[in-house]
């Protein structure tokens, strides 16, 4: 199989270097034409950033009218980019990275922000997962299914309240119609593979309708196996972990792990899922309703189930499986997940609904989730999650200069954990938020404010002490309600925020951006009341039912030239965090696994992104535009320490050409090493990421348009450890890969 795998990447990599040999001899016998030129735009990704609406706000704005600093990904930036998870859909846009768990799970990273700072929505209600409580878990969102990609960076707490102190990253999909397409039906195809994990993935979407009905239906299927890597699964081997780790920028060659080489066991990924959306669409309300369903199937890279010391000692078991180490006291077997997710959503928008008002918006999304983790055969821990999401907005008619709306948002979400190793107690949290956003322009001026007042109460089952709370003794913060009673544990805060922002227009092409926030961010279930074992992280987590709200001043500033051939923007910000939360890594064991704990500590984060592209215009040989982005994070504790998993600073570069029906885009990334780390926590290596996309537009008439495709990533086989990542010792990301596809338009 190995061989067969080999022999297809070598053939593949012939083909792409005989097309790439082909293309200028293609170039110069292709005849040119404006019409065809224009039809082709879409393949240049030059106005990506310009005039975009951003839904994720109920102002509806333009891109370039917010002050804070966004960005949107759409079209043919949005297909380069598509992969089998949100997180490395997104990990090339400027201050993104990926909170990854091996190639096939990944969760969107803002600016050093993971977790249950970053708020993931799909259109504009939470995808009410449970990504947020472990890097394990899928995001249950599937990024063909998106319109386009939505990133708020920086605080959106006004907006999304607590869980978003770091940002937002909403999908925008289709899956409640806004419209009855023109032609009566619409929709997209695509099929590709790939050499290194030979997957194999099918998605189809369809819009439709006639006259005040829409409809909306789509389905994808993804299989692939365990995928190849550059050379050894570990990046510091077992022998070497009391080796000096700033000695290992050279890990390729490691004694004695031959039998990882190549491939990353238990890296397999099975997904599928579906949706069915329907709208009534009137002359001033639109009612609509959806059903999304998402599966899927995966290991979890370097994961291990362990056998706990006392329940296992004596023990010894004469039959394994041969992939299995044997212990004398523990036993390591794979882990596995199975995810199911069904969502239910509902939306009425009216226009001039009431007088003095020109839309009320009413959002309610219903999430039954479900997520059991495997230890080998056997059932480990199960974790249910069930949420109900309502949102109202109600933007006024305009009071003089003045533009705004208003907001009302309650959510309610019991979250159950249930097994040996269930390391976060059942528990409820239940939020109701009021917003208020406002907004005046003058001649070159643009003014922003923002209030956001929430009250948030989080109920958990009590959970057997393990004698690590000794240090927590401290009666909670006096602004919070600290109750335990009945075998109960509760906590409630209320968490208030406020914001302003500005825009100075210094011309018709460029402005200056300035904002500031004081947020607020109340400590999640899991945060207070984790206490065990997490067998796919491979720690021992204990929160502290003590923590306090964190609370974070933000200061940015940047600026953005745009439209013409040479565009750029630039954001500096600036994070002063009181009582940031942190999970904290003790040095100690427990059963077997390192203990981490929640804490909290004062905190400082800064750094920026520049975006600039040329375009150098279009020539005989073809239409071509440079690109380069540049991004990075600082962030310590008050004690002069590093915050954990702040990923490194990064250098892009691409070249985009396009001429007649034949695209191609040639992209660089350079991370630096990462040694800015905290305390037990090991140093990552340096990376270059050199893709190349190419696509030719098949010549069909009509409406329909289709595209063979083609992408080489890391076709430097580097060996790319995302440093965000718990597992990045463990699970690099994936080799030299080859996929070829067809999507089509209709």
């Amino acid at each position: 199989m190995k061989m067969r795998k080999t022999a297809l990447c070598a053939a593949v990599r012939r083909h792409i270097l005989f097309g790439l040999c082909v293309i200028p001899a293609i170039s110069i016998a292709a005849e040119q034409e404006t019409g065809e030129h224009e039809e082709h735009e879409h393949a240049l990704s030059h106005d990506i950033l310009e005039e975009v609406r951003v839904t994720a706000t109920p102002l509806d704005l333009d891109l370039e009218d917010m002050s804070q600093s966004a960005a949107v990904l759409r079209g043919a930036e949005l297909n380069r980019q598509l992969s089998n998870n949100l997180g490395e859909t997104l990990a090339l846009m400027p201050g993104m990275s990926n909170a990854s768990f091996g190639e096939n799970v990944g969760r969107p990273v803002i600016r050093g922000f993971e977790g249950s700072r970053v708020g993931v929505l799909s259109n504009n209600m939470s995808a009410s997962d449970a990504s947020a409580v472990s890097q394990d878990h899928a995001v249950s969102v599937e990024p063909f299914m998106a319109d386009q990609i939505e990133v708020l960076r920086g605080p959106a707490t006004l907006l999304y309240g607590s869980g978003a102190i770091g940002g937002v990253v909403n999908i925008v999909t289709n899956t409640i119609p806004k419209e009855v397409p023109e032609e009566g039906v619409e929709g997209r195809v695509m099929a590709q593979g790939d050499t290194a994990a030979d997957q194999r993935f099918l998605a189809a979407r369809l819009n439709g309708g006639s006259g005040s009905f829409a409809f909306h239906v789509n389905a994808f299927d993804r299989t692939s196996d365990d995928y190849e890597i550059p050379g050894a699964a570990e990046l510091y081997p077992e022998e070497e972990h009391d080796d000096d780790h700033d000695d290992h920028d050279d890990h390729d060659d490691h004694e004695g792990e031959e039998e990882v080489m190549g491939i990353l066991e238990n890296s397999y990924l099975d997904n599928r899922g579906g949706a069915l959306g329907a709208s009534f669409i009137g002359d001033k309300w639109r009612f609509g309703a959806s059903w999304t369903r998402y599966d899927s199937d995966y290991g979890i890279p370097g994961g291990h189930a362990h056998g706990h010391g006392e329940e296992h000692e004596g023990e010894h078991e004469e039959d394994h499986d041969e992939d299995h180490e044997e212990h004398e006291e523990e036993e390591e077997e794979n882990v596995t997940i199975d995810l199911e997710q069904d969502r239910y959503d509902f939306e009425l928008v009216g226009q001039q609904p009431l007088r003095g008002f020109d839309e009320l918006k009413v959002l309610v999304s219903q999430t039954s989730y479900e997520h059991t983790e495997f230890e080998g055969d056997e059932v480990g821990t199960f974790f249910e999650s069930d949420t109900l999401d309502s949102r109202v907005e109600l933007t006024h008619e305009p009071w003089g200069d003045w533009r705004g709306a208003f907001g009302l948002q309650w959510t309610d979400r019991e979250f159950t954990a249930i097994g040996e190793e269930a390391f976060v107690p059942p528990s409820e949290t239940t939020t109701l938020a009021v917003f208020w956003l406002e907004q005046i322009e003058f001649e070159a001026l643009q003014l922003e404010f923002g209030l956001r007042y929430e009250d948030i109460e989080v109920e958990a089952e009590a959970h057997e002490g393990h004698g690590h709370h000794d240090d927590h003794e401290e009666e909670a913060h006096e602004e919070d309600e600290h109750e335990a009673e009945g075998g109960m544990q509760r906590r409630s805060f209320t968490p208030f925020s406020a914001s302003a922002g500005a825009i100075w227009h210094l011309d018709e092409r460029s402005h200056i951006s300035l904002s500031i926030a004081s947020v607020t961010r109340a400590p999640s279930d899991q945060e207070l009341f984790s206490n065990g074992p997490h067998a796919a992280t491979q720690t021992f987590e204990i929160g502290d039912p003590n923590l306090r709200k964190e609370r974070n001043t933000h200061l940015e500033a940047g600026y953005r030239l745009h439209g013409g051939a040479f565009t750029a923007s630039v954001s500096v910000f600036y994070d002063a965090f009181s009582d940031y939360i942190y999970e904290r890594d003790t040095g100690e064991e427990e059963d077997g696994l390192p203990v981490r704990e929640w804490s909290q500590q004062d905190a400082d984060f800064w750094g920026g992104e520049v975006e600039v592209r040329l375009d150098l215009g279009e020539f005989d040989h073809g239409h071509w535009q440079v690109y380069g982005f540049g991004d990075m994070v600082r962030a310590e504790f008050d004690d002069n320490s590093d915050v954990p998993r702040i990923p490194p600073s990064r250098l892009g570069a691409g070249v985009e050409w396009h001429l007649g029906s034949w695209s191609s885009n040639l992209s660089w990334v350079h991370a630096s090493r990462q040694d800015r780390v905290a305390e037990y926590e090991t140093p990552t290596p340096g990376y270059d990421l050199l893709d190349l996309d190419l696509s030719y537009r098949l010549p069909f008439g009509g409406r329909s348009t289709w595209e063979l495709f083609g992408k080489g990533r890391n076709l430097l086989d580097e060996d790319v450890r995302n440093h965000t990542s718990f597992l990045k010792d463990e699970a690099p990301q994936i080799g030299r890969n080859f996929v070829m596809g067809i999507r089509g338009t209709f």
